[in-house]
């Protein structure tokens, strides 16, 4: 049981990571954005956050799609 709860948590944390960590690259450049600062490097790192969301994605879809015809 206590497996179970361990192995729900570890998944929600991976699957929640990326979008937290976007959610709040987004938030702080439109907080800084509204208070008129401008940090070059909070863009950097909205495109630094998205380009490794796709490739976690792409490498948890490419793992997902090996594991299923190893099942065929």
């Amino acid at each position: 049981m206590q497996n179970q709860f361990f192995s729900l948590l570890q998944s929600i944390f991976q699957k929640g990571l990326p979008f937290a960590l976007s959610f709040v690259d987004d938030a702080l450049l439109l907080a800084a954005t509204r208070m008129g600062l401008h940090l070059p490097w909070l863009q950097w790192a909205s495109t630094v956050l998205l380009i490794a969301t796709v490739l976690y994605w792409t490498v948890r879809l490419l793992r997902f799609l090996y594991f299923k015809s190893l099942h065929v």
